[in-house]
């Protein structure tokens, strides 16, 4: 019998009597390469053919896009994740379109945010031992399904959250602008987690997203009114500057008051007009300062970034916000900041006397620039 032959026969046999009296869990475990030699009658192992491995088959989720899932709500694990019992087994719902504040929980070494609890509590009162149905959207990595949960009455949870000011709108996996509207309602009536916006400190809202990356780069949270002196790497555009700390949050800082004409970076982001003259003449004030600026700090927007007002000594300690408005290469940001009058008035003493983008009769304010192209659902 040629060896290939003799070695086929071999590892059939082999096999056929491993099943008959090796228990399930052996079947993972392949035949060393001295074990296969023996076997084979102290033939060589023939060279490039890789001893066999256990190859662990996947398991198809158990709901597909667009299953309905009914059944009573029997824990809350956070105010956006959810156990429901179905057809004899536990499901873990994640909520879709928001994130809630994050509960402490201290036996895994997660730590919470202000109004976890009370975001938890708010979700508890409205699904705790009632039946609800979710829509499911997919499976994430953790293991969950992702979903759009409805109340025994026909509310949407999510909706009701965002009412109640309990959760953010998770803008990068959900482009409905309704829900936007409804959290800046709930922004504007102080309702829930917003209730503390004005009043700073602990109670000042950050973003789940952001709470999550922070905590994991392990860095301090910077609060507003804090004031800190930063390097400057470059200027993306007249209203960003990015700090080159390479951290997944504070590497950027977004101008307060302020929004400039966006600038082209290829293809996929197009620009507007006077974008790249409005991005040079920022870049041009702040390598007048040595690329070293000190930064009063307002806020943390979504995206990680701090938003604050940068002064410029060498100019007499004006703000480069203010300067980028008078001289007619940014907008005064009216919906963000409307009690800025001021900006307002340097805004318009520019197009009076055409400065800058004002040079053109009908400019774009960037915002509406963005809305244009935002992709059509």
């Amino acid at each position: 019998m040629p060896m290939s032959a003799r070695a086929t026969a071999v590892c059939l046999l082999l096999c056929s009597a491993s099943a008959l009296a090796a228990p399930p869990e052996a079947f993972d475990a392949a035949p060393t390469r001295a074990e296969i030699q023996a076997l084979l009658g102290g033939a060589p192992f023939a060279p490039g053919i890789p001893v066999p491995k256990g190859v662990p088959v996947p398991v198809p989720p158990r709901f597909k896009p667009g299953d309905a899932v009914t059944g009573p709500v029997t824990k809350v694990l956070d105010a956006d994740t959810l156990l429901v019992e179905s057809k004899g087994e536990s499901v873990q719902i994640r909520l879709d379109a928001v994130d809630a504040p994050e509960t402490p929980h201290p036996e895994h070494g997660k730590p919470g945010q202000p109004y976890g609890e009370e975001a938890a509590s708010f979700v508890r009162g409205l699904v705790l031992g009632r039946t609800v149905t979710v829509t499911i959207k997919e499976a994430d990595k953790f293991g969950r399904f992702i979903g759009w949960v409805t109340l025994p009455d026909g509310r949407a949870l999510q909706r009701e959250m965002l009412r109640g000011g309990w959760a953010w709108w998770n803008f990068f996996f959900d482009k409905n602008e309704e829900l936007n509207k409804l959290e800046n309602e709930a922004v504007l009536a102080g309702r829930g987690l917003w209730a503390g916006k004005a009043r700073g400190g602990e109670l000042w809202p950050e973003a789940p997203w952001v709470f999550r990356r922070r905590t994991a780069a392990g860095l301090r949270r910077i609060l507003p009114g804090e004031e800190i002196d930063f390097t400057v790497k470059h200027m993306p555009d007249a209203d960003t500057a990015a700090l080159g700390t390479r951290q997944s949050v504070y590497d950027y800082i977004r101008l307060a008051g302020v929004d400039a004409p966006e600038v082209s970076h290829g293809r996929t982001k197009p620009g507007q007009p006077y974008g790249k003259e409005a991005g040079e003449r920022a870049a041009e004030l702040i390598a007048a300062e040595g690329m070293k600026i000190r930064v009063k700090v307002e806020d943390v927007d979504p995206y990680g970034r701090l938003v604050g007002w940068i002064r410029l000594p060498s100019r007499g300690g004006v703000w480069l916000n203010e300067l980028l408005v008078e001289e007619g290469w940014a907008w005064w940001y009216e919906r963000y900041y409307p009690n800025l009058g001021e900006l307002g008035r340097k805004q318009s003493r520019a197009r009076e006397a055409r400065l800058g983008l004002w040079a053109d009769p009908n400019p774009v304010p960037p915002w509406d620039f963005r809305r244009s192209q935002r992709p059509v659902n």
